[in-house]
Formats: C-alpha cells, structure tokens, sequence
C-alpha cells in the first residue's frame, strides 16, 4: 500500500503520466505500477486521460488523478470576514463563499454567518464525496477539546465551542487548526513546498502568527497552537493589547491599530482597512506614516525569527498583503535593517499569491491529505 500512496501523491502534482514515467517516478518496477493503477482506476480515484504525443515510439496510455473524486470544504473564521470554499483533492477551489461581518458584531451574527456559508458550500457538494469540514480559525485554544480561549482580537467568543456546533446543527464532526497553521498547510500541501529544508510563515492581518516547518512538519505547541508571536513584548510599558498584556506586538502591527490611528488622524470612525489599504497601495500618502511604522515592526519581528531559528525562506501572508508590494518592500528594508546580515543573504522572502483563501484551503486539506497519507482512510473512504 506504501507505493499505492506514492502513486497518488505523484500523481497529484502532476496534470498525466504514462505507467512508464510513474514507475521512473516511484522507481519501482513496471508490473507494480500496472496493477497500482488497474486497482486505483477500479475504485474510481484514477483515469485514463488519452495517449501521448509519439516522437517516434509508440504512444503511451496517460493516467490521471480524478480530482473531484471527493471534496473537502474548508471555512476561514476571522473577526473581519467568514470565507469558506469546496475544494477538490489537488486544491481547486469549485466554490467560495464569503461573509463580511460588522464591526460591532456579537455571537449571534457571527454564529449566523458562520452557518450560512457552511450550508452553501455543504449543499454544492454530494453528500457521498464529502469528505469532511475542516475549520480554520484564530485562537488560541484553551484544552484538547479544540474550545477557543481568550480570544483577543474577538472576546465574544471566549469558548465557543466550534466542534460542538457542527455536531449540534450538522451532524457532522469537523476538524479544527489555527488559523495561521492551516494557511502552512496550504502551502505544505496545495502548494508543495519542498519536502526538505525549512520556512517561516508570517500571517499578518487581525492579528499576527507566525508557523514554522521542518522538513514539511509544522512544529507546534500544547493542543497544535502554533504560539502567539503577536502577543511577544515589542515595546515595554507600551500600549494596551486586548489580551490585557502592554506592548504586545499586535498593538504596534496589526490590522486593528491601523484602523485605530487612521481614523484618529482623518477623524472618522466609519474609515476600513479596504479603504486604506486601496488608497496607500495606489501610491498615495495619506496613511504613509501609519503604514510604514506597522511594516517597521514586522519586519524587526521576521528578522528576529531569522536570527532565531536561520530558515531557508521566509512566506508573507495574510490581509495585510492588501497593502501591496509598497508595504512589502518596507517589511523587506526593516528585515534587512534588523537581521544578522550572514543569514540575509542565503534566505529567500515572498509573498503568498492565495493569501485570501489559503486557511480555508489548509482547512479542507485536513480532510483530502488524508486520502494521500493514510491506507486505512484510503480503503475506509473508498468503501463508503
């Protein structure tokens, strides 16, 4: 069954391959291949897409992966906006839905939101390819049981119990992650990061996170939190963080501060981060000041982390990256202003392109790598 996952996950990160090519891939031989696939393209998970082009021999029967042989739908919980999508086992997104929440919001909006974009993308998708929920949220989680706990960016939902509303109102047992440890999933899994070496992934919208991976694993704490990088003391005596902590990052970089001074500066409670966002991106000045010194600070925070821990590469996401590469560039000065210049040098540093849907998209594939890494779920959902 090892070479039968192998298959898959060959195939999976690529559009064909003849028998040929798949066994040069698993370096297996020939007759192992042939029978993988005969009993793969039985239950449904493989197909034959054709023949390839000859140069000169004789064509060669290509083999696919059925893509849409099962769905996962992943939902994105953040204080702004509920994004989910219905993805198909290589990541592509078939349906989005998205909710954008009020400011002043309480529980029972956010309940309703929550429930209304699990539903649509529950009723797009049949019932016998549903592969499960995944929920990605912002936490931290206070206990196994996945129960959020002091939630600062949104303390109306001091344990709330997500798992155990999906049972309650679905029938369904979903799976829970970190808002900031799915979007690593994500680029783990739909996006293939390479299988060896190391990276940082800074989340910065709502809030900040930080996910670090080895060799394709997240590490990750008590209960999978990922830590709370946003609740480090960047200034002591500093301005006072909704968690009740002075000085903690997120209260000198955060999409919440930059709404706060924004509006003290144009006198406008009604002004949004989209707003100010389209505008600094653009070129204008308006906000210049307020920008920069948030970009200040996460750059100093990446370049801590570099010093820290020496990745291979660094990955920037989250809503921030509305901002534009403007924004981007200053992170990159204050990164190179603060980091051991031995490390900068060998350490890549990009942007997420899927930022908007990559915690849903890490999500759902708490549901579809099981297809791909586990043979017992691999023969269960087959059967089923």
């Amino acid at each position: 069954m090892r070479n039968t996952l192998s298959a898959l996950n060959v195939l999976r990160t690529h559009d064909m391959l003849s028998r040929v090519e798949l066994a040069q891939e698993l370096h297996c031989p020939g007759t192992a291949v042939t029978r993988i696939t005969r009993d793969l393209i039985e239950k449904g998970i493989l197909a034959t897409a054709g023949l390839s082009e000859s140069n000169g021999g004789r064509p060669r029967e290509q083999i696919k992966l059925v893509a849409d042989w099962k769905k996962a739908v992943g939902i994105e919980l953040s204080p702004h906006r509920i994004t989910g999508i219905l993805t198909d086992l290589k990541g592509r997104i078939l349906v989005r839905e998205e909710v954008f929440l009020s400011e002043q919001l309480g529980i029972e909006e956010f309940v309703h939101s929550m429930e209304l974009v699990a539903r649509r993308l529950l009723d797009a998708c049949e019932e016998e390819k549903l592969l499960g929920v995944g929920i990605a949220t912002f936490g931290p989680f206070s206990g196994e049981s996945r129960i959020l706990g002091n939630v600062a960016a949104f303390p109306a939902l001091d344990y709330f119990d997500i798992r155990k509303f999906f049972e309650d109102n679905f029938a369904l047992t979903v799976q829970i992650a970190d808002a900031t440890y799915a979007r690593a999933l994500h680029e783990i899994w739909f996006n293939h990061a390479p299988e060896r070496g190391s990276f940082l992934l800074f989340d910065a919208g709502a809030g900040i996170g930080c996910a670090t991976v080895f060799d394709g694993q997240i590490v990750f704490g008590k209960y999978s939190n990922v830590g709370e990088i946003g609740h480090t003391i960047y200034k002591i005596d500093g301005e006072l963080c909704p968690c009740g902590k002075k000085g903690c990052l997120e209260t000198l970089c955060s999409i919440r501060i930059i709404e706060q001074k924004a509006r003290a500066l144009k006198k406008s409670k009604k002004l949004k981060f989209a707003e100010i966002a389209r505008n600094y991106s653009s070129g204008e000045d308006d906000f210049r000041k307020i920008i920069e010194d948030c970009a200040h600070w996460l750059g100093l925070a990446i370049a801590n982390q570099i010093n820290f821990l020496i990745p291979d590469r660094v990955i920037l996401t989250g809503e921030m990256l509305q901002l534009g590469e403007r924004f981007c560039q200053k992170v990159n000065e204050s990164i190179d202003e603060y980091v051991f210049p031995a490390f900068r040098q060998e350490i890549t540093i990009s942007k997420s392109d899927a930022w908007r849907e990559s915690a849903a998209l890490g999500a759902a594939s708490l549901f579809v790598r099981k297809v791909f890494e586990d043979t017992k779920c691999l023969e269960e959902i087959s059967a089923s």
